[in-house]
C-alpha cells in the first residue's frame, strides 16, 4: 500500500512524501516488459519470442522511464485524493529513489488555497458616487453622436494641413531604428492635444512632402512596446479632407432611430442615468471588496496570481487590435504585461478568495438551475454564436468555473446588502454613448 505523508510548508504550500512499495514497482516493470515483449520487432527473434535479457539491453532505459513516471502520476493522483488535497498549481517532483525492486520515493510540492476566514464583512461603509445628469451631459453626448455619423470632403483649395483637418497618412514609427509601426492610408485628425501623438506635430505640413518627427510616449501608455520610449516618425500627409458634422433636426433623429430630436434628447437622458446608476452601484462594490482586500493579510498563491496576470496581459494584447506587437515581439512584451500587472492580479486573486470563504461562511449555493438561466442569458446575448456558448457550459469544468463566479457574485450582492451607504453627489460626467433603442 502507498505510504503518504503531509506537511504544510507555510499557508499555501503543502509537501506530500510519498512512498510506492517494492512490490508494486516491481509488478509495473514486469505488466511493462510482457507488453512489450508482445509488440516489439527484435531482429533475430519472432514476434513476441525476444528474452527478457535483450529488452532490458535495448529498452531498459525507456522502460524505467515510462513506468516510473506513470507510478509517479498515479500515485499522486491518489496522494492528493486520501489527502483532501485541491492544488491549484502543477506538482514539483523530487525523486529521492527510483530502482527497480525497490520502493519508489519522492516528495511532490503543491500550492493549495488559503483557508481563509473573513471577518467584520457586516456593516461595511461605502459611499455611493450620485451624478445628476443635466441638459449639458445630453448634449454634450448627443454632439458625440453626430460626430460619429459625420462624413469626410475632401479639401482641394489648399494643401497645407491646418488644425481640425482629417489627414490620410502613410508612415513608419521606429524606436532607436527599430521598426514598431507601419501604415499606409491611416485617418488622423490635425492638431489635437500634442500628448495625443501625431497628429499634433502635422499643423503645418504641405501635401506630398515627408516629414520626421518624435513622439514621446507617457510610461503608462497602453501599448507596453511603446511604454515610455521616444518614437521616430517618418510620415507624409497624401490628402486632407474635412469632417462635416450633420445638424441636430429631425432628419437626424430618425436616422439614428428615434421619432423626434425631443424623443433623442429623453431617451440619452434615460441611458445616461441609468448608465450613472450602474457606475454608483459598480463603485459601492468595489469599495467594499477593496476595503476587505485591505483588510485581510494573507498568503496567495503565486500560481493563482501568474494566471490571472497571463489572462490580463492576452486581454491588453486583444484590446491593441492591429496595435498588437509582431510575431517577434509578443513573448517580450507579454512577459513585460505580465510583470507590470503582477500587483493588480494579486488583488484580483485576494478579493475572488475572500468572497468565496464569505459564501461559504453563509453557506450560499447556486444549483443547476442557476447556471442554466444565467447560460440562456449568455446564448441569447451572444447572437449567431449561442450555440457554441451553449456547447461551452456543457463541459464539466467550464460549469464549475461559472458556478464559482456566480457565488461570487451573490457575496457581494451580500455584502452591499449589509452595508451602510452613503450617497454622495459628485459633480456630472459622460458615462458612454447610449444605444438606440
Amino acid at each position: 500500500m502507498t505510504k503518504v505523508d503531509m506537511e504544510a510548508v507555510d499557508d499555501v504550500r503543502r509537501r506530500l512524501a510519498v512512498e510506492v512499495p517494492a512490490g508494486d514497482v516491481t509488478a509495473e516493470i514486469e505488466r511493462a516488459y510482457e507488453a512489450l515483449r508482445r509488440r516489439a520487432r527484435v531482429p533475430g527473434f519472432r514476434p513476441g519470442r525476444a528474452p527478457r535479457a535483450v529488452l532490458e539491453q535495448l529498452y531498459g532505459e525507456q522502460v524505467r522511464a515510462d513506468v516510473f513516471g506513470r507510478l509517479v502520476q498515479e500515485s499522486f493522483a491518489d496522494a492528493v485524493r486520501t489527502q483532501n488535497l485541491q492544488p491549484v498549481s502543477a506538482p514539483q517532483i523530487v525523486t529521492e529513489s527510483a530502482a527497480p525492486g525497490a520502493p519508489l520515493r519522492y516528495s511532490a510540492t503543491v500550492e493549495v488555497r488559503p483557508t481563509i476566514t473573513v471577518a467584520n464583512y457586516t456593516g461595511l461603509p461605502a459611499e455611493r458616487p450620485m451624478r445628476t445628469i443635466d441638459d449639458g451631459d445630453v448634449e454634450r453626448f448627443i454632439t458625440t453622436l453626430r460626430e460619429r455619423r459625420a462624413t469626410l470632403r475632401p479639401i482641394s483649395d489648399r494643401v497645407v494641413a491646418q488644425r481640425g483637418d482629417i489627414g490620410t497618412l502613410d508612415y513608419e514609427a521606429r524606436v532607436a531604428g527599430r521598426l514598431v509601426g507601419k501604415g499606409d492610408q491611416r485617418l488622423v485628425e490635425i492638431g489635437p492635444d500634442p500628448a495625443d501623438g501625431p497628429g499634433a506635430r502635422l499643423e503645418g505640413v504641405r501635401v506630398g512632402e515627408a516629414t520626421t518627427f518624435e513622439v514621446p510616449y507617457p510610461a503608462d501608455h497602453e501599448n507596453a512596446e511603446l511604454a515610455g520610449q521616444t518614437v521616430t516618425f517618418h510620415a507624409t500627409v497624401t490628402a486632407l479632407a474635412q469632417r462635416d458634422v450633420p445638424p441636430l433636426d429631425e432628419a437626424f433623429a430618425v436616422q439614428a432611430q428615434f421619432a423626434s430630436v425631443e424623443e433623442l434628447r429623453q431617451r440619452v437622458r434615460e441611458q445616461l442615468e441609468a448608465a450613472m446608476q450602474r457606475e454608483a452601484d459598480a463603485a459601492v462594490r468595489a469599495s467594499l471588496v477593496t476595503r476587505l482586500v485591505g483588510a485581510h493579510e494573507f498568503e496567495v498563491p503565486s500560481a493563482m496570481i501568474e494566471r490571472r496576470a497571463a489572462v490580463m496581459a492576452e486581454e491588453v494584447l486583444e484590446e491593441l487590435g492591429p496595435r498588437r506587437p509582431p510575431a517577434s515581439r509578443e513573448a517580450d512584451v507579454r512577459a513585460h504585461l505580465q510583470r507590470d500587472l503582477h500587483e493588480q492580479a494579486r488583488n484580483q486573486v485576494k478579493a475572488a478568495l475572500i468572497l468565496d470563504a464569505v459564501a461559504e461562511q453563509e453557506h450560499l449555493t447556486v444549483d443547476d438551475d442557476a447556471i442554466d438561466a444565467h447560460v440562456d442569458r449568455l446564448a441569447e446575448s451572444a447572437g449567431r454564436s449561442r450555440d457554441r456558448v451553449r456547447a461551452l457550459y456543457q463541459d464539466a469544468g467550464a460549469r464549475a468555473g461559472l458556478r464559482m463566479r456566480l457565488l461570487q457574485d451573490r457575496a457581494l450582492e451580500l455584502l452591499v446588502e449589509r452595508a451602510v451607504i452613503t450617497n454622495v453627489e459628485r459633480p456630472s460626467g459622460v458615462a458612454g454613448v447610449p444605444g438606440n433603442g
